[in-house]
């Protein structure tokens, strides 16, 4: 059985996330955050996601966290 590590990516372009990315929210090297795009707002910084975490869904500031695509 072969295993595909993920890979992560930091996004400092919010316009380059669409709907349905996996994406992380880290501060300090700790992620706070993991989940699916909904939306987006890119001149405002800020990124909203459905937690996998917590179920609930997640505004994400730039200022706040830094952002990290997840692909398998």
């Amino acid at each position: 059985m072969t295993t595909i590590a993920a890979s992560t990516a930091r996004i400092t372009d919010l316009g380059t996330l669409s709907a349905g990315i996996v994406v992380e929210a880290r501060r300090n090297d700790e992620v706070y955050y993991r989940g699916r795009v909904e939306d987006t707002a890119p001149g405002l910084g800020v990124v909203w996601i459905r937690d996998d975490m917590a179920g609930h869904r997640a505004i994400l500031h730039l200022d706040e966290y830094s952002i990290w695509r997840i692909s398998a």
